[in-house]
């Protein structure tokens, strides 16, 4: 049944105006078509090439499977001590496969420039029907192509860490050629068991090589013939045919892997680059669900559905490409010229020149740079899903890295990263949680990197379809790290603090030796701060580590500072945002008991929290701030792995201290800490019900500015910024267009933190960065403000003042260097963002937990009016009465500090004159709402009947 409705669809699809199927293949009502398309298909796949039994100067037909020549083009310098070739082994040959009519299979070979010990490196490309002398001339080989056809050598070529192994392939492709029209190949078993034949025979003429450590790579269509091929070679290993390959990985660059993954994505990523609009993606998309059938019948048999889903899928291509005229579908930021969108003449016009011919030893065949022959004779192939021999391959440790370029439409990244992280295997939802983190080439990013196990996903910058091309150093360094297994753990050990330096000695301790002491921790003195002043001197301020129980290798650090005034008073936990910053921000520069001066001393903070509090700041997750591991399973990449962590540390906490065990104990925070602090209340809650541990007097949770319900709070960016006058009527209208699929994204996200929480964060973050694309340089913190560097603000002097060797002697940070926020840190939360972290308050506050929701007026990221309607639309007992309830004054003095409005345990309140950091903004009347929020006085001099009318946006 589902055939024949995929039937009568597809047949509505290709007579509807969507259909360039006669165009792609080039049908034609021409009486004698079958014979000129014959004779066409020998003439382009090299069948019967004049001459072609004598290439290299050998017979064929002599028992040598493999002949090949020394190879020296002309024009090239091989004596150039600049790279030191005079002994390099450069070698064109053919190979006569074994299981063929009449094949010939043409390959270049190039010895590393640095060592033959260096790693065997075989290059695909794609096509279908595409040579690789584009890739030897144009892209990773050792030369490049001037403009009077000589030769240069590339400075970037990969055959400066690996031998280099380049083959002309399917059949018909470049210099390959046959006889014998039955070596014509369709599908990707005849492909990858010509290329296995191929390497048993190249191995057993270069045996020196055999015990090289081996990778496969290629783009574009090879991102079928690669996972092909390395599962054939890994299924002749595991079975001992022939010469052991000793494969250990490969790479497919903006490749076409899974096709019904990657067909959705093009409207989308058309989309997201301005090369369509809505109305456009709206109907193009019709074809969707037609193309997704198609392909789900073609499946992985590569049978005559799989044609039909071909013409099908290709018309979504097609109109966009419609849509976007003359742009280069492999590059967006260029123009279409010739007929690969390029002008690789010269190539051809080099290699069909006689002595470039006699050097390789083809005789007069005629070179090709693509053939649409062997691309038409692999359009059953196209559609089917290579990725499903990928999983085994992973499981058996065979490293796989898929990069992409940014500006490929054709192959788009987007596609790519959808099917990577859709594919299943033992460590998918690991890989789906890792970071990701900067690809750094020389101190500039290359791109974003994304790595668990042997899988490992580069979406590279400033590139198109043709990476080593747009970006050779940046593709040197990526195959160079990968194949050292390198790629990411630099630069994430760098930023998450992994394996500091003097890890195992801060302290003072030696953490093995105090393996039974989780909390290690020592008696704090800044220097230059006098603790002999009358006030402060009897004060106990401490800095520790907590070696993390459920980790594997750990660190939690924090600051403690006692209450000035009592050791009776709460104990009160604070949680800096980002993810990723660390809580020293607030300590220095918002409610610690001190402040930074211009010449890096410290100074007594008045309006500090620990006057009236217990106060202990937190650097987490692990990876901020000083907290560190030395072991990447250790990230963090959602609220229950990071409240965990958070109660097993105040659990050490409390065993140290007893003291404080009784207090009443409250948690506060800012911006992200809208998802940590509801996270940590509610598991301190099934803590205490379960009676696990010590019990912890939670008493109430503050939310500053928070993160907490994207779905609400996304929502009310362009509302806020239309009042505040930061955008127009016209820019809200065209802005809003976005919000339906933001909305649907996010409900697809839920609160599991799925694959499609990613998805969801970079749809609706297009939102603030349209905004801020309208705002310049507005600090999107303050909007009264001018962002200046990469917080918006300067906090140059605490990053000084905390790397300060006496500083860290003082804290017991040993060499650890102190980032304010890490990078790896917040791409590590990526899945977690978009989910809705309200949803476990209202059991809290039925419980009597207290919940303190304020917000500065000036801030944009984390608006109040975002905040006022998630806090307005949560259903919990007293939502009703919360609703109903009056708006009343903050009143500090005679001075009106903001609006409030409290039902039962639960409070919202807009705080004037502030941004997002309320602390920072006003730190008064900070310290009076949290005095006051403690006593239940909130209310206190704030008739209801002085109610204060909203003036710029009409609901609170």
């Amino acid at each position: 049944m589902e055939n024949l409705v995929f039937l009568s669809l597809l047949f509505v699809v290709l007579l509807s105006p969507f259909s360039y199927a006669n165009d792609i293949l080039g049908f034609s009502s021409h009486p004698k078509f079958p014979k000129l398309q014959a004779e066409k298909m020998i003439r382009e796949l090299n069948l019967f090439p004049k001459d072609a039994e004598p290439v290299n100067a050998v017979g064929h037909e002599s028992p040598k499977s493999l002949v090949e020549t020394r190879l020296r083009f002309p024009g090239i310098d091989y004596s150039d001590a600049s790279v030191s070739v005079e002994d390099l082994g450069h070698h064109a040959g053919y190979y006569k496969i074994k299981h063929s009519s009449a094949a010939r299979m043409f390959y270049l070979f190039f010895e590393s420039r640095d060592s033959r010990k260096d790693p065997l490196v075989i290059w695909l490309t794609g096509g279908p029907g595409c040579s690789s002398e584009l890739a030897v001339f144009y892209e990773n080989g050792p030369f490049t192509i001037a403009k009077n056809l000589s030769l240069l050598w590339n400075e970037f070529g990969w055959d400066k860490v690996s031998n280099l192994l380049y083959v002309d392939q399917p059949i018909g492709t470049g210099f390959s050629y046959s006889s014998d029209k039955h070596d014509i190949r369709h599908n990707e078993e005849g492909v990858s068991n010509d290329l296995y034949d191929f390497l048993q025979a190249f191995f057993q003429e270069h045996p020196q090589f055999a015990d090289n450590d081996f990778y496969i790579t290629g783009e574009s269509y090879a991102g079928h013939y690669i996972p092909a091929f390395a599962a054939r070679v890994h299924r002749g290993n595991k079975a001992k045919e022939g010469i052991h390959i000793k494969l250990k990985g490969f790479a497919i660059g903006n490749g076409l892997t899974d096709p019904q993954i990657q067909y959705k994505a093009y409207t989308d990523y058309a989309l997201d680059m301005g090369i369509i609009e809505k109305t456009d993606y709206d109907r193009i998309n019709k074809v969707l669900p037609v193309c997704e059938m198609a392909i789900r019948l073609c499946g992985t048999d590569g049978t005559i559905s799989c044609m039909a889903s071909y013409f099908v899928c290709n018309t979504i291509f097609s109109s966009i490409m419609a849509i976007a005229g003359d742009t280069n579908y492999y590059d967006i930021r260029k123009k279409c010229e010739g007929s690969l969108c390029y002008d690789f003449s010269n190539m051809e016009r080099f290699l069909n020149q006689k002595s470039v011919r006699d050097a390789l030893g083809v005789g007069d065949i005629d070179f090709v740079s693509c053939s649409p022959t062997v691309y038409q004779a692999m359009l059953m192939d196209w559609m089917r899903n290579l990725e499903v021999g990928i999983p085994a391959l992973l499981e058996d440790e065979v490293k796989l890295l898929v990069y992409a370029g940014e500006y490929d439409l054709i192959c788009n990244w987007l596609g790519n990263s959808r099917w990577v992280h859709a594919m299943e295997w033992s460590g998918q939802k690991d890989f789906q949680a890792s970071p990701e983190i900067p690809f750094e080439v020389r101190d500039s990013h290359a791109g974003l990197v994304k790595s668990y196990g042997p899988l490992t996903f580069l979406k590279v910058h400033d590139a198109g379809h043709m990476v080593p091309m747009d970006q050779p150093e940046a593709s040197l360094e990526m195959l160079k790290r990968w194949m050292e297994g390198k790629l990411v753990e630099e630069k994430l050990i760098r930023e998450l603090n992994l394996f500091p330096k003097d890890a195992e000695a801060v302290n003072g301790m030696d953490w093995e030796g105090e393996s039974l002491k989780k909390l290690v921790e020592r008696r704090l003195r800044f220097p230059g701060i006098d603790y002999n002043d009358a006030s402060v001197k009897d004060l106990s301020q401490h800095a520790g580590y907590y070696k993390l129980r459920h980790s594997l290798a750990a660190r939690m650090f924090y600051l403690f500072f006692e209450s000035r005034d009592s050791r009776k008073d709460p104990v009160v936990i604070w949680l800096t945002g980002g993810p990723g910053c660390g809580s020293e921000l607030a300590l220095f520069y918002e409610n610690g008991p001190f402040t930074i001066a211009a010449n890096m001393s410290l100074m007594w903070n008045d309006w500090g929290w620990d006057k009236i509090s217990n106060l202990l700041y937190v650097d987490q997750p692990i990876g901020t701030g000083f907290s560190y591991s030395s072991d990447l399973r250790d990230i963090r990449h959602n609220e229950e792995a990071i409240s965990n962590d958070l109660f097993d540390f105040l659990q050490a906490f409390f065993e140290e201290h007893p003291l404080f065990t009784n207090n009443d104990f409250y948690i506060a925070g800012e911006s992200y800490a809208g998802h940590y602090i509801p996270a940590l209340a509610a598991r301190i809650q099934r803590g205490n019900k379960a009676k696990g541990g010590i019990h912890i007097n939670l008493k109430g949770f503050a939310i500053g500015n928070g993160l907490t319900n994207p779905q609400i709070q996304y929502k009310a960016y362009t509302d806020y910024a239309l009042e505040m006058g930061m955008i127009e009527k016209t820019d809200y209208d065209r802005i809003n267009k976005v919000l339906p699929v933001c909305e649907m994204a996010i409900k697809l996200c839920g609160t599991d933190g799925t694959i499609s929480c990613m998805a969801s964060y970079f749809v609706c973050n297009s939102i603030f960065s349209k905004i801020m694309a309208l705002a310049g340089d507005t600090n999107y913190y303050d909007i009264r403000k001018t962002c200046e560097g990469s917080l918006c603000y300067d906090f140059s002097n605490m990053e000084k003042f905390l790397n300060q060797k006496p500083v860290r002697a003082a804290l017991g940070v040993g060499d650890i260097e102190f980032v304010p926020c890490s990078p790896a840190v917040y791409q590590a939360l990526l899945m977690d963002w978009m989910r809705n972290l309200e949803v476990g308050i209202p059991d809290l506050l039925d419980d009597g937990i207290k919940l303190l929701v304020y917000a500065g007026e000036y801030d944009l990221i984390c608006n109040w009016l975002g905040n006022s309607r998630w806090v307005h639309a949560m259903e919990w007992g007293g939502q009703l009465e919360f609703q109903a309830a009056p708006e009343v004054p903050f009143v500090i003095g005679d001075s009106k500090a903001g609006l409030m409005k409290i039902h039962g345990p639960l409070t919202f309140l807009k705080v004037h004159d502030a941004g997002h950091m309320v602390p920072m903004d006003q730190p008064r009347v900070a310290l009076e709402m949290l005095k006051r929020w403690f006593e239940n006085k909130l209310p206190e001099n704030t008739p209801a009947e002085s109610k204060e009318p909203e003036k710029r946006v009409a609901q609170m």
